[in-house]
């Protein structure tokens, strides 16, 4: 057993995970496709209308309500702000987490269960995810629960009411993702029954209520949207959001099929130079091959759909997590498993000395405090020591101990002080700030492009939708209120314009910054400056409108291109 009493066994990982999941929940930018969400589950509660999500201020079919849904209930109960939202996918982690120990106890017993959820819980791409308000840690949570329903119902004792809760569970994901929702699990779940030899039993009627409730929870709200706005929403979803999107019709990332693999060796550590060598040695064990089916089942469309981005691979964490448990909960190991384990340790030490070192390629003025430079750089040198300590004779449970602790408080740091830190530094909440003392009737906020990611912060917070319009100089001599956002070279050539008033201006990191720190490249620094034009928006300082003819030449032809 564990080193911990049984009643532990499924709440150490739950316990272990919440402060790199909870610390600065709330103070985060928003990120990723984070405003899609907020904004729909926001609309909702300013409208009273639960059927039609809309994100700025149209219609929107690109997910299922259901993500929508709970983040608007979130808001509505705890107020309106992203944390609120984010704690939809907060306990969605919680219960992944309750989820894998379940299927981990099915497979393998309490030890090994116990592992698996402690590596999930020790994966910071794991935590780092179950952060953000969007719909993927549900599904990561509605295909465990699938997963383990399928295997409940399937080996004796079968319970009557497996069946009709699988039901249930795949409509929530239906609900929360669509088809992909059924796709994931559903593959593990017929390789499961092929491995049962095709020897169910199922009763009728628990088949029958599973259906249902399927029919009922899964498309429900697909038919109450076709009752009021016909089958073009519909239509959207089901052809441009799933099958254009994984023929690379739509949203083509160019991402090779070794896309996931590859993302995995990144994204999975600490954990992921172990699940080669846990797969080969388990790979005659009954409840590793479901695991292995389950992976598989899951990587190969995935793989296949031309559309790919990093967190379309979180439904496969669970599966990689309990093999590396069921791996480590073994201490019959060979000393080719001790080497590799030896050799792993060794990897990650080296990462913990080297990973805060990384900071110092920052600008001077964006690399986080002293103290908080300092107290990481501590914190990574006493992981490295205790990781150099279980090197010396790698056993499975010291080796689970000293890993899952070093990850857990590195990036407890990195969430709670580092990130903090530079995101201080960036300028979406100072032009929230800006934006809001200039607003006034009539006001409107134009940009080209957003690479500072202005755009959301205005969406959400002030209900601003900025204007794509590349036509800079027209807007500039608008006769109505206008905020203008230029990004580097825009800059330099609306400074000529002389009925413009500037605002303020703002240095910003590019979203890539942890990618060139990766590589040791040089980041290159964006510039942001908010501008007026000052005689619409009523600044003493105006000069009068200016005309299309007071503009040089050259500048005007730059700007309409």
């Amino acid at each position: 057993m564990l080193r911990w009493p049984r009643a532990l066994d499924a709440w150490l990982p739950l316990l272990a995970a919440a402060p790199a999941l909870f610390v600065s929940l709330g103070d985060a930018p928003l990120q990723r496709a984070e405003i899609y969400f907020l904004d729909a589950a926001r609309g909702m509660l300013e409208s009273g209308d639960w059927l039609v999500p809309r994100h700025r201020g149209e219609p929107f079919f690109d997910k299922p309500a259901l993500s929508y849904w709970l983040m608007a209930a979130a808001m509505r109960v705890l107020g309106i702000a992203p944390g609120s939202a984010r704690l939809v996918s907060v306990l969605a982690a919680f219960g992944t987490l309750l989820a894998v120990f379940w299927v981990g106890q099915q497979l393998f017993g309490r030890r090994a269960a116990a592992c698996g959820a402690l590596v999930l819980a020790a994966t910071p791409a794991f935590l780092g995810f179950g952060r953000l308000a969007m719909s993927d840690m549900l599904l990561a949570l509605w295909s465990t629960l699938a997963v383990g329903l399928g295997l409940r119902s399937l080996r004796p004792p079968r319970p009557w009411w497996a069946v009709p809760l699988l039901g249930a569970v795949l409509g929530l994901g239906f609900l929360t993702k669509g088809p992909i929702a059924l796709l994931l699990p559903g593959i593990a779940l017929l390789l499961l029954v092929r491995l049962h030899g095709f020897r169910i039993g199922l009763r009728r009627g628990a088949l029958a209520l599973a259906l249902a409730l399927f029919a009922l929870i899964g498309l429900g709200w697909f038919g109450l949207v076709l009752a009021r706005l016909g089958s073009e929403p519909l239509a959207y979803f089901f052809l441009h959001e799933n099958l254009a999107r994984f023929s690379g019709q739509a949203y083509h990332s160019g991402r090779g099929p070794l896309y996931y693999l590859a993302s995995y060796a990144f994204l999975g550590l600490p954990w992921a130079p172990l699940l080669l060598l846990a797969a080969f040695r388990l790979r005659h064990e009954s409840g590793a091959r479901v695991l292995l089916f389950w992976l598989l089942s899951m990587l190969v469309p995935l793989s296949l759909s031309r559309a790919k981005l990093d967190y379309y691979l979180l439904p496969l964490y669970p599966a990689a997590a309990l093999l590396i448990g069921r791996w480590l909960a073994d201490c019959e190991w060979s000393a080719l498993e001790r080497h590799w384990l030896r050799g792993a340790l060794g990897l990650l030490a080296l990462l913990c000395v080297a990973g805060p070192l990384v900071l110092l390629r920052l600008p001077e003025e964006w690399q986080p405090a002293a103290p908080t430079w300092q107290a990481l750089m501590l914190t990574g040198a006493l992981g490295a020591a205790a990781l150099a300590w279980s090197m010396c004779e790698p056993r499975p449970r010291s080796a689970l101990a000293v890993v899952t602790a070093v990850t857990l408080l590195l990036a407890t740091g990195f969430q709670g002080w580092v990130l903090p830190a530079l995101w201080a530094r960036q300028p979406e909440r100072r032009v929230l700030e800006e934006v809001r003392r200039e607003q006034r009737p009539g006001l409107r906020v134009l940009a080209c492009h957003d690479p500072a990611h202005v755009e959301r912060e205005l969406l959400f917070h002030l209900r601003l939708i900025v204007v794509q319009d590349c036509d800079l100089a027209a807007a500039a001599r608008s006769p109505q209120p206008t905020l203008l956002l230029l990004h580097d070279q825009e800059d330099a050539l609306l400074q000529e314009l002389p009925a413009l008033r500037v605002v303020s201006r703002h240095d910003f990191l590019p979203a890539k910054t942890w990618r060139f720190l990766a590589l040791g490249q040089p980041v290159p620094m964006r510039h942001l400056t908010v501008v007026a034009n000052t005689l619409a928006t009523g600044s003493e300082d105006g000069q009068g409108q200016q005309s299309s003819d007071d503009a040089p030449a050259w500048i005007t032809q730059r700007l309409t291109r």
